[in-house]
């Protein structure tokens, strides 16, 4: 019998894992290329501010009613299926946006993307749950969120760029490449069988241990709604150009900062990532609210790529490194519901503050959010540990 060394089961360089992430970067890019454009083109459309917050809401409503049930039919049936079917859909749905240049249409459209969006993330994240061990849950978490995090930075500098000079065509015609080879790869990818699994009840819906990132998490993905529908029209009102190097800066920011604040997390705990990550937030909102320059907006980029970066993937480590494997699916679930319902409440609210008091003022009031997190953080989960930090307290406090 071969016996396999306990450093290589601890390894993240596997097949899979690159492969998980390479799908994860793939979905991911294919989903950014919308909610930067679809405001603007939008905009062209007659829609006021209002009618764009809805562009990132109306697919966060829809992701909030798929998601819990995506979760348990993860846990239930297995992954490959249900992963394959959601790209799928999501390639569907994305090709549509080519057709109807009619507002109301298209925020429909926008509904069905995002119940597609919605399989396909929650059942992206479970995966690479599973393929990553346990003791290098929070490095492991942080590095698959990279791949998230550099979609961001790329795909909607690429969009805009393409849809300024050719239209919407075009920009719909890379998303949907791009989801035909992300279904090619997870074809390829090798899924967890579940030993035990999850029953069809509504309590296996979610996970209790995930609620409170999930509920911290929602503060903080109002930031980013607020950000990523009125970043663009934002610099554009300033009479700043090239904005695409925003999402450059933030790819530097989080290529900087993944690789080494998930093993921070894994061997001293959640909140010196946190906290700081909090902060960082918080100034670039600040920043970004009397940005008139392109140095600023860059400057806004590092700042709150570094601190969102290590919030995200530090709470969706709090969120699902506790979990059985058979509740995985529930747990990545619970978790995306807190994001979702964050980014749409933020897509709305800032739409209606930046209607009375502009887009710098509106992001002047966000930047108060975070507060809230620190606050559910600190009085409620500053004594919740990563696993094996939870382990090693227990072995010194047992008798010897």
């Amino acid at each position: 019998m071969l016996v396999v060394p306990e450093d290589a089961k601890q390894t993240l360089r596997t097949k899979d894992f690159v492969l998980i992430a390479a799908v994860n970067f793939l979905i991911f890019s294919s989903w950014q290329t919308f909610p930067f454009v679809l405001p603007v083109y939008l905009q062209s459309l007659g829609a006021n501010d209002a009618a764009l917050g809805w562009v990132t809401a109306i697919t966060t409503v829809s992701a909030l009613l798929v998601r819990p049930f995506c979760g348990i039919i993860l846990d239930r049936f297995g992954r490959k299926g249900i992963f394959l079917a959601g790209i799928a859909f999501m390639g569907l749905a994305s090709a549509s946006f080519a057709f109807i240049p009619v507002v109301g249409i298209i925020l429909a459209l926008r509904f069905v993307h995002g119940l597609a969006w919605g399989i396909t993330s929650t059942s992206s994240s479970t995966v690479a749950s599973d393929i990553i061990p346990p003791k290098r849950f929070g490095e492991g978490m942080g590095l698959f969120a990279l791949s998230a995090s550099l979609a961001f930075a790329i795909a909607p500098g690429v969009a805009l760029e393409l849809f300024h000079a050719n239209g919407m065509v075009p920009v719909v015609m890379v998303a949907v490449a791009t989801l035909a080879l992300a279904f090619a790869f997870a074809s390829t990818l090798k899924y967890r069988t579940l030993k035990k699994p999850a029953s069809l009840h509504l309590s296996s819906m979610f996970n209790r241990s995930s609620v409170l990132p999930a509920l911290i998490m929602l503060f903080m993905g109002a930031t980013y709604g607020s950000l990523v529908t009125f970043l663009a029209i934002h610099a554009s009102s300033q009479g700043v150009e090239n904005v695409g190097f925003f999402f450059t800066a933030y790819a530097i920011a989080v290529a900087l900062s993944r690789p080494f604040l998930g093993r921070i997390v894994d061997r001293k705990g959640y909140a010196p990532i946190l906290l700081p990550g909090i902060v960082l937030v918080i100034v670039g909102l600040v920043v970004l609210s009397q940005a008139h320059s392109l140095g600023m907006f860059v400057l806004t980029a590092f700042l709150y790529g570094f601190g969102f970066a290590g919030c995200n993937s530090t709470l969706q480590t709090m969120a699902v490194a506790d979990a059985e494997p058979e509740h995985r699916g529930a747990a990545n679930a619970t978790f995306l519901i807190g994001f979702d319902g964050g980014i749409g409440i933020g897509s709305v609210v800032s739409g209606w503050i930046a209607a009375s008091l502009g887009y710098a003022g509106m992001y002047l009031c966000f930047a108060a959010l975070p507060l809230v997190s620190a606050a559910l953080f600190l009085v409620f989960a500053r004594n919740r540990k990563p696993p094996n930090l939870a382990q090693e307290a227990k072995a010194a406090r047992q008798p010897r």
